[in-house]
């Protein structure tokens, strides 16, 4: 079996071109379902920034091609298209990428604290479906810990940076601070959430929520805002000092003729300060050109991040080396479980056979003394030759053990991964 790693992000692939593929990774984890297809397992991980799927299979070239196809399927592209976006990783490649991710080293904004969360949440989904395999799974627990041990170690992702922390600095220096000011939020999504809590730690509390969807009122329930419907937009918009939008959804959110009807209505007022964290752009390309009017979207969020410290991501960096290499014994130690277990069943049937003829002879006590004994030599016996399994497949040399093996007792173990 092969771990195989397959996606892109926003250092190769444009944030509208991502976009595309977040939007269908429902759809691709759900036609992936490896129960009814060449893989063993299989998780996605779709974020603003990432669309990136790992898989186990026997065959690596056969895996390739179906989930390319499925990808391909799914955006309603070529499969070739598909193939020429999408990075390739494999062997040990796959949990170093995946360390990196989890632990923010790979992220638009260093030490993001939210990905961490986003990763263990794509493997919850998979689990969900049942499309979790125990490889898989032990590669996605072990990027939990190593996120934990860079967050501990290191202090990158314990400031609570993110895209919209960072968007919320940026902002400040325009607005001359964001404590006290008063923001209108576009969207009630799932991210609108977190939106909402870091303007809150920023110190505002004069928060207005208006969605598209007529879901405002619904959310400022529950999370001390005031909602705004469709004919109090455009005040509200005169009124604030900052705009985020989130919503998400197909269309801006805000066009050049709602900006040109706020400006009318903003006299007196600075110039509007508007963030932009939707992947697909709620804000149309032409209102950062009016005047009074300042955008802030994704591609300047990244370029204006500040540098983490460049001593924590190299210490970050040796702790990923480091579990990368431990988990790459702990395949290999693994590996080579069923020939023990083969082995182990085996000299167990043998115990077996003895135990039931001491009690046919000597009567259920006897029997159960014989079984202790047995048990116990059993264990001493093999002990040895279990722990030195392992040692030989973290080598790489476990066939000389299963060829040995295959020798002396005469046992065959087809499935070794």
């Amino acid at each position: 079996m092969a771990l195989v790693y397959l996606g892109t992000d926003f250092h190769d692939t444009p944030l509208s071109e991502l976009e595309k593929f977040e939007s269908a990774s429902a759809e691709v984890l759900n036609a992936l379902n490896p129960n009814d297809s060449v893989l063993e397992g299989v998780v996605v991980l779709a974020t603003c920034n990432r669309f990136e799927i790992y898989f186990e299979a026997e065959s690596f070239h056969d895996s390739m091609d179906y989930v390319t196809s499925v990808v391909a399927s799914s955006l309603g592209v070529p499969s070739d298209e598909v193939a020429s976006m999408l990075k390739v990783l494999y062997g040990d490649s796959v949990p170093q990428h995946l360390f990196s991710v989890a632990s923010g080293l790979e992220s638009m904004i260093v030490g993001e604290e939210e990905i961490s969360g986003q990763v263990k949440r794509s493997l919850t989904q998979a689990h969900q479906r049942g499309f979790v395999s125990k490889n898989l799974n032990h590669l996605f627990q072990n990027a939990a810990s190593v996120a934990k041990a860079v967050t501990t170690e290191t202090g990158l992702g314990a400031s609570g940076r993110s895209v919209i922390t960072t968007a919320l600095d940026v902002a400040s220096e325009e607005l001359g601070g964001i404590t006290g000011k008063s923001v209108l939020l576009i969207g009630t999504g799932a991210y609108s959430r977190v939106v909402t809590a870091a303007i809150q730690r920023a110190g505002v509390d004069n928060i207005f929520v208006y969605s598209r969807a007529g879901r405002a009122e619904k959310f400022s329930e529950n999370h001390d805002t005031t909602p705004v419907n469709k004919d109090q937009l455009v005040q509200v918009m005169a009124e604030v000092d900052l705009v985020i939008s989130a919503s998400g959804a197909k269309g801006y959110a805000i066009d050049e003729t709602l900006a040109q009807e706020v400006l009318a209505h903003r006299s007196g007022k600075s110039d509007l300060v508007l963030i932009d964290v939707s992947l697909s752009k709620d804000v149309a390309p032409a209102v950062s050109q009016l005047n009074r009017m300042s955008v802030i979207d994704l591609d300047q969020i990244r370029h204006r991040a500040p540098q983490e410290h460049i001593d924590s991501v190299l210490t970050a960096r040796e702790i990923i080396h480091t579990a990368v290499t431990n988990f790459e014994n702990s395949m290999a130690s693994r590996s080579i479980d069923p020939v023990v277990a083969a082995l182990r069943s085996h000299i167990g049937l043998w115990v077996d056979e003895e135990i039931e003829s001491v009690r046919r002879k000597s009567g259920n006590s006897a029997a159960e003394e014989v079984q202790k004994s047995l048990r116990k030599v059993t264990n001493a016996i093999l002990h040895a030759p279990s722990v030195k399994a392992k040692e030989l497949a973290v080598d790489g040399n476990h066939e000389d053990y299963i060829n040995a093996v295959r020798l002396l007792f005469n046992i065959e173990v087809n499935d070794r991964g």
